[in-house]
């Protein structure tokens, strides 16, 4: 498995966070109600559901943003490396060996 930097780890991260985030906004919901009855009741579980919605549909806004900037600022900051075809570590462009297997890009060998 190649390894992952530091940066799609916190990606990762933030991602398994906004997961949690619907998860908990929505089950949060479910004991607004409590204690009414009849038309109060009608009224209080629309205005639940129209809150809820609301309320997911901008995480769901706030997940696409901070996504996109994610995504961009991993891309730009991806640039001017390669993979070794040995070991899968990140070399930089412009070294000529792979520091943790060896890998001779000049000559596409493995020195021991």
């Amino acid at each position: 498995m190649k390894n992952f930097r530091k940066m799609t780890w916190f990606i990762l991260i933030i991602q398994v966070l906004f997961v949690i985030w619907i998860i908990v906004g929505t089950s949060s919901a479910s004991g607004n109600c409590d204690g009414e009855i009849g038309d109060a009741l009608a009224v209080c579980q629309a205005g639940t559901a129209i809150g809820t919605g609301i309320g997911i549909g901008l995480i769901l806004f706030f997940w696409l943003v901070v996504d996109v900037i994610l995504g961009l600022v991993w891309l730009i900051t991806n640039r001017g490396q390669r993979d070794c075809p040995t070991c899968g570590r990140a070399v930089k462009k412009g070294q000529t060996q792979c520091r943790k297997c060896g890998h001779d890009f000049k000559t596409n060998s493995v020195k021991p």
